[in-house]
């Protein structure tokens, strides 16, 4: 079974991309730091504390793709599967300059707080 939306308004939750770790990054993107999104996929960078980066945005797009479509389903837009990503940098001990890694979380924009999945049954 598969977890339904949260009651709340879709303009009242934002899909958030949290940076769990990053190292060497050309771009100065630190641990802690977030992406925030709306549920149409579109980067709210006033909202957003981490710098803008290509290499993690282009990661993003295909989860803000499945997050739409899951959201239009009525269901939780973070699938359980696919909610951790890293960027495109192949990473310094490959000959890279870093890498960059984040966890994505559906919150809700007027309290700030987390939107879980409801609980699976059975």
């Amino acid at each position: 079974m598969t977890a339904p939306l949260p009651p709340a308004a879709p303009e009242d939750l934002e899909i958030v991309a949290r940076v769990t770790r990053a190292f060497h990054c050309a771009n100065r993107i630190e641990e802690g730091q977030t992406f925030v999104f709306d549920l149409k996929g579109r980067m709210d960078a006033k909202r957003s504390s981490a710098p803008l980066c290509l290499g993690i945005i282009a990661k993003l797009q295909p989860a803000m793709l499945l997050a739409q479509d899951r959201a239009a389903e009525g269901l939780h837009p973070v699938s359980p599967t696919y909610g951790h990503f890293d960027c495109f940098d192949t990473g310094i001990d490959h000959g890279g300059t870093g890498k960059v890694y984040v966890e994505l979380s559906l919150v809700d924009r007027r309290t700030g707080e987390t939107v879980d999945p409801p609980a699976r049954k059975g």
